[in-house]
């Protein structure tokens, strides 16, 4: 992964802990997940990522994704599964896009359990048949 910059921040994370802890205080507009550590279950922590916050977009980038697992990564909603590492320029500009399109960007999971307001829109288009 590239390192922080001016474009991007990165944080890395090993564990799961270290995942939600870091979530819980800070906003991503995007999670990367890589598959080359073989010591951490991308699996269980996307699940965990999910299930804590649902509309958190993220997406798998490494170089050794089998079909099984991007079946697996598309259907626990990865935007995009990529068979390389992108580099910053193309990591900003992608979060940028997502940041401009989303029509639940102030979504927290957290203001919506603690009674605060939280306004969602719909972006929707008519499919001609």
């Amino acid at each position: 992964m590239p390192k922080s910059s001016s474009a991007i921040d990165v944080y890395a994370a090993s564990t799961v802990r270290e995942v939600m802890s870091t979530m819980r205080l800070i906003g991503f507009d995007l999670v990367v997940v890589g598959l080359d550590d073989p010591h951490s279950d991308v699996w269980e922590v996307m699940h965990r990522v999910l299930t804590a916050w649902p509309q958190q977009r993220w997406m798998l980038a490494s170089s050794q994704v089998t079909q099984e697992e991007e079946i697996l990564a598309r259907s626990l909603g990865a935007v995009v599964v990529l068979d390389t590492v992108p580099d910053e320029q193309w990591l900003a500009a992608f979060s940028s896009s997502l940041r401009r399109r989303d029509p639940v960007g102030g979504f927290s999971p957290l203001a919506s359990s603690c009674g605060s307001r939280v306004d969602l829109q719909a972006d929707w288009r008519t499919v001609e048949a």
